[in-house]
């Protein structure tokens, strides 16, 4: 890869966590620039256009901003597993990923929401429930097919983003005794080469 890759993170936040991870896991070495969100913007490191907010991914004139962009980019650089981006189940690897954005924005504005005040509060996690309810039933009837991932006989970067959704909704209580096949999978996901751990994914998600 030509361009050297630099990702502007912030380490508290869960789509920061989810580029880091996918990169990670792929392989891809990276420089880290850290923005500190809860200093005002004129305290912060320069390298950010306005308006942006972490995760942003440069590589070289390549700027992203969404997370699931910047990992579906670093899916397609020289040297990455393909299976990363399943290229047979490519479509379902996409159709999953589109979910996970979703997902993981709501998880993302609920942690928000719980922790971004002086009396945290944990808000109504009803959303995030429903969309882990969805995934549990998609990973119980791959499990009956003998699959252990979302969208491909191998991890995609669809699974990253959703192992992110699926771990940290731990942070805002919800219950997750009744989603055996996720924790199951979760635990797949560990084991692979080039995990990496945030504060608060606990051992057991």
């Amino acid at each position: 890869m030509s361009d050297a890759l630099v990702l502007h993170d912030w380490t508290p936040d869960v789509r920061c966590y989810a580029v880091r991870l996918g990169l990670s896991l792929m392989g891809l070495p990276f420089a880290t620039r850290a923005v500190d969100m809860d200093l005002a913007p004129g305290q912060r490191p320069a390298g950010l256009e306005s308006g942006l907010c972490p995760p942003v991914l440069q590589a070289g004139r390549t700027r992203l901003s969404r997370p699931c962009t910047i990992l579906l980019f670093a899916a397609r650089q020289p040297g990455v597993a393909p299976t990363w981006l399943d290229p047979v189940q490519g479509w379902a690897v996409m159709d999953w990923l589109d979910f996970g954005a979703t997902a993981l924005d709501t998880l993302a504005t609920l942690r928000t929401a719980a922790f971004g005040t002086t009396l945290p509060v944990l808000p109504g996690t009803a959303p995030l429930e429903a969309l882990l309810r969805r995934m549990e039933d998609h990973m119980a009837a791959r499990a009956l097919a003998g699959e252990a991932w979302f969208a491909a006989p191998a991890p995609s970067i669809a699974d990253v983003v959703l192992f992110v959704v699926f771990a940290l909704s731990a942070d805002l209580g919800v219950e997750r005794d009744t989603c055996p096949a996720l924790r199951r999978w979760a635990r797949g996901l560990r084991r692979l080469p080039g995990f990496v751990v945030m504060p608060g994914v606990p051992d057991y998600a």
